[in-house]
């Protein structure tokens, strides 16, 4: 049974992250583990507020026990299992090794964003964990509206990372019953080919077709001004989730993610859902 890997530094966006995880791992009929990677600091969460529950235990170790009993009772998977794990040292360091040895298919994480800021380590990490975990990770904050339907923007630019994800998106959109909006990304520049870009998701059109992929649509927009037009396109558009690729490179100094995707992880008031690059074109979200 797979699993996925919810890391919690007791933040209210890390609460709202394991509530999203709960949901996914009942559509996908995965395990679900929480992690808390110690770090020193000492927190008090809101959820500890006026309970009398943690008067005396006031630990992380209580304050675990209690988010898993909190996802247990929204857990709805048969011979699933909800549990958690604690590891110290650099945060992104040991979420990405406890994805490694768990073989998580997702890790599912809170991110603070511009506006709300946390004294957590979640969120401040947030866009070096996309950019080093060994699977997709689906960044999300408190204030998101997830209900109802969703529709999920892939963007498609000239790099070949951005189809090879085509097949992982299109698998997590068939989890959670999603509608998929192909954007091909062109930029006013003297080195662009024109049609190009167009050939390009015509290309992914294809590819989701012989997948029997009908409920999705395709359109082209000027993503020149970067990633606050993208956001407000995907608003007005319904979009409920934006899916973006990690790019894997031996070059330490090369720009591993979009170049606007660190600011859109941070401003972005939609879900993030950030995919690595992978060999092949398989996809790791079956049921």
């Amino acid at each position: 049974m797979k699993r996925i890997l919810v890391p919690v530094d007791f933040s209210e966006n890390s609460v709202f992250a394991v509530d999203i995880a709960v949901r996914i791992a009942n559509s996908l009929k995965s395990k679900l583990r929480l992690m808390h990677v110690r770090t020193g600091k000492q927190y008090f969460p809101d959820f500890a507020k006026d309970n009398p529950r943690f008067i005396i235990e006031d630990n992380d170790e209580a304050y675990m026990a209690h988010l898993v009993d909190r996802a247990k009772a929204r857990y709805d998977v048969e011979n699933g299992v909800v549990d958690y794990k604690f590891r110290q040292g650099n945060v992104v360091k040991e979420i990405t090794n406890q994805a490694h040895y768990d073989d998580s298919i997702i890790i599912v994480c809170g991110t603070h964003g511009v506006s709300g800021f946390e004294d957590r380590w979640i969120g401040s990490n947030a866009y070096r964990l996309v950019s080093n975990a060994p699977c997709p990770v689906l960044a999300v904050r408190k204030e998101m509206d997830v209900s109802g339907e969703h529709k999920i923007l892939i963007p498609i630019d000239s790099q070949k990372v951005s189809r090879m994800i085509v097949p992982n998106v299109t698998g997590f959109a068939k989890i959670i019953n999603a509608k998929l909006l192909i954007v091909g990304v062109t930029r006013r520049s003297r080195w662009s080919i024109p049609g190009l870009i167009a050939a390009y998701v015509r290309q992914v059109e294809r590819f989701l077709r012989k997948s029997y992929i009908d409920d999705f649509e395709s359109q082209m927009i000027d993503g020149t001004e970067g990633p606050k037009d993208m956001l407000d396109y995907a608003k007005s558009h319904g979009v409920t989730i934006i899916a973006l690729p990690v790019k894997r490179s031996g070059n330490p100094f090369e720009n591993v993610f979009y170049p606007f995707a660190n600011e859109l992880l941070n401003m972005s008031d939609l879900p993030v859902l950030a995919i690595p690059e992978f060999e092949g074109s398989g996809t790791i979200f079956v049921r």
